[in-house]
């Protein structure tokens, strides 16, 4: 198992948060229109526009909220 010795950059932080909303916003959206019954909730159209909604909304949180909540929480769960 690999151990951090350092904190990773925010950088490092913004961009694999990104990569996670994106993937689970898509996720998210194609299970919900799934399970609704994909033709009947829309299909690729309303499928896209819930990405173009959804997906800069969680950039946002990442973006703003990431940077400092990540540091901290890594220092509260991995602290002795």
């Amino acid at each position: 198992m690999t151990t951090l010795t350092h904190m990773p950059s925010r950088k490092t932080i913004v961009l694999v948060g990104l990569v996670g909303c994106f993937l689970t916003s898509v996720a998210g959206i194609t299970g919900s229109l799934l399970i609704s019954g994909w033709a009947a909730s829309g299909g690729w159209l309303e499928w896209s526009r819930r990405l173009a909604w959804g997906y800069p909304c969680a950039c946002g949180v990442v973006v703003g909220v990431f940077p400092f909540l990540v540091p901290w929480l890594t220092r509260r769960l991995e602290a002795p």
